[in-house]
């Protein structure tokens, strides 16, 4: 799982597909809500926020 900016969303969809051989599933973090867990205020490889969550 990865959560991230708009300029790293093709490179966690490269390394998912690489670990899992599948591609991800893609959600807009503003529009999914999540019970039992918050999104981290960064994204996965800077320090920008997250806009994306690649599952």
């Amino acid at each position: 799982m990865y959560v991230v900016c708009g300029e790293h969303l093709e490179q966690a969809i490269d390394e998912f597909v690489e670990v899992y051989e599948m591609p991800p599933d893609l959600y807009e973090l503003e529009e999914v809500s999540l019970t039992d867990w918050t999104a981290p205020n960064r994204c996965t490889f800077c320090d920008r926020p997250p806009k994306y969550l690649v599952v």
